[in-house]
């Protein structure tokens, strides 16, 4: 299966016990007999899988009479799972990679569901705040669903277990992320 692969998916699987350290809480790591090493050896189980997200490429137009509009190119995105949704502060890179259909997740909204709902909330509630008095019009340019490189890694040591979720570009943690994955706190 061919997937749109939000970002370029760097981190490698040695690197995640670094990772899953830094992302400790503090009162975990004042204890000098956890480390790296012994994170690595307390992983039971880990797994890459490809989370789904709507990106939405699109132009913000704004009249400014008698000048002529002011066209703002917008990239905002949408949690294909969760409903969670906003806008990317800057342009992330999308490479094409060959992966098995097992480490796909689906995604649970549609783009009839996006077009009517998940665009629309985003331009009224994030888009529009900066404006005081004529709200800005939308051309939308192209959507397309990608997949953030996700690492699910089960540590169970004699300090703590816990199921981390980290970013497969960055290695930041994503329990936020996983958290709204069991909620509709986000959902239309």
């Amino acid at each position: 299966m061919n997937v749109n692969v939000l970002g370029e998916d760097t981190l490698e699987s040695h690197e995640l016990p670094g990772y899953m350290y830094k992302n400790l809480k503090p009162s975990l790591k004042l204890n000098r007999q956890l480390n790296k090493e012994l994170i690595e050896k307390g992983i039971v189980k880990k797994e890459k899988v490809y989370h789904p997200m709507w990106i939405v490429k699109m132009l913000e137009i704004a009249d400014r009479k008698p000048f002529p509009p002011r066209k703002r190119p917008n990239m905002l995105f949408v949690d294909a799972v969760s409903g969670y949704r906003g806008l990317f502060p800057n342009v992330p890179p999308i490479t094409q990679k060959e992966e098995t259909s097992t480490r796909v997740k689906k995604a649970s909204i549609t783009k009839q569901e996006l077009l009517g709902k998940y665009i629309v909330d985003v331009q009224e509630k994030q888009i529009n705040r900066k404006y005081v008095l004529k709200k800005p019009g939308y051309e939308i340019k192209e959507i397309e669903m990608v997949y953030l490189p996700l690492w699910l890694v089960e540590v169970e040591t004699a300090f703590f277990s816990k199921t981390f979720v980290l970013n497969g570009n960055t290695g930041e943690s994503e329990d936020l992320l996983m958290k709204l994955w069991k909620s509709n706190e986000w959902k239309l």
